[in-house]
């Protein structure tokens, strides 16, 4: 190559990289589906029947979680976006009440569901100009749901009652980080990785079946987490 040809081409390699990271500004939409684990504990100490006793409650479980959901945002720049998301998160949970007055205990389960609205705002590292590591945050607010819980006797596994459904309101978190890689022009494709705080989940103040339909003080799970792998597509415009 001659000499008065080699600035240019040099230049030209350089440019093309940044100029097609940056053709990513602009609004962008997303579909999101995840898999994960669930963690959570309890305080409760008075659950159930108030009669009762009240039932101290231990080894809360989840199962595996599985979720659906969406996004929406805008990039700012080819590192910055921000995004508004939601997430359907379900899976089944456990837990057993001992009741010391009596000497008896029972056996929950039922299944955790979470509607979760989130403010995010996330950078991105590129290592290519079609591939790079994306980093992100969020704020917002989960709808935590305890439904079909059925409690059962310990030691003989009758059936004694369903327990109302109840949904509570709490604050979320979550953090981030995935790979992605541009598969067209307006079009991503990534998986990441994240660790969420989703708050707190209770039953009803009833319960129905032994005994009729009967008040109780609700069982509280304290303090969920999870950690979540998820594959999404994001289109831009």
């Amino acid at each position: 190559m001659r000499p008065k040809l080699l600035i240019p081409a040099l230049v030209a390699a350089c440019v093309a990289p940044a100029s097609a990271l940056a053709q990513g500004a602009g609004f962008f939409v997303g579909l999101d589906a995840s898999a994960g684990m669930a963690f959570g504990s309890s305080s409760t100490t008075n659950g159930g029947a108030p009669w009762a006793g009240g039932g101290v409650v231990n080894n809360v479980k989840f199962g595996e979680t599985a979720g659906i959901g969406g996004h929406a945002g805008y990039r700012f720049d080819p590192a910055l976006s921000a995004y508004v998301s939601y997430q359907y998160v379900r899976g089944d949970v456990s837990w057993d009440a001992t009741f010391p007055m009596f000497g008896v205990a029972s056996d929950f389960k039922g299944t955790a569901v979470s509607h979760v609205v989130m403010g995010n705002l996330a950078y991105e590292f590129a290592l290519s100009d079609r591939t790079s590591i994306r980093t992100s945050a969020g704020l917002g607010l989960s709808f935590n749901s305890l439904s079909s819980v059925m409690e059962t006797d310990v030691g003989t596994g009758l059936f004694l009652a369903d327990v109302a459904d109840h949904t509570r309101l709490s604050p979320a978190a979550q953090i981030g980080a995935g790979l992605q890689h541009r598969i067209a022009p307006k079009a991503m494709l990534s998986l990441n990785t994240s660790v969420s705080y989703t708050g707190s989940f209770e039953t009803g103040n009833t319960r129905s079946g032994n005994l009729g339909i009967t008040p109780i003080t609700p069982y509280k799970i304290d303090d969920v987490w999870r950690a979540s792998l998820s594959g999404s597509i994001r289109l831009e415009f």
